[in-house]
């Protein structure tokens, strides 16, 4: 099946936002840096899951 590796892997970084959100949800004792870094992260995975999706898709990455 063509894309299945890609789609393992957008699943594996949806997991990982999943748990970050909660991260914020969640623990509102977070200073402000930590939750800055948290939410980058957040961005981070939710963009790598995104172009793993398109690759699966065959479609281009980002520009």
């Amino acid at each position: 099946m063509s894309g299945q590796p890609e789609l393992l892997a957008a699943a594996a970084l949806l997991e990982r936002a999943y748990r970050l959100a909660h991260v914020l949800q969640g623990e509102a004792w977070l200073d402000i840096e930590s939750r800055q870094f948290v939410v980058n992260e957040l961005v981070e995975v939710l963009d790598e899951a995104r172009v793993a999706l398109l690759a699966a898709n065959g479609l281009p990455g980002p520009v």
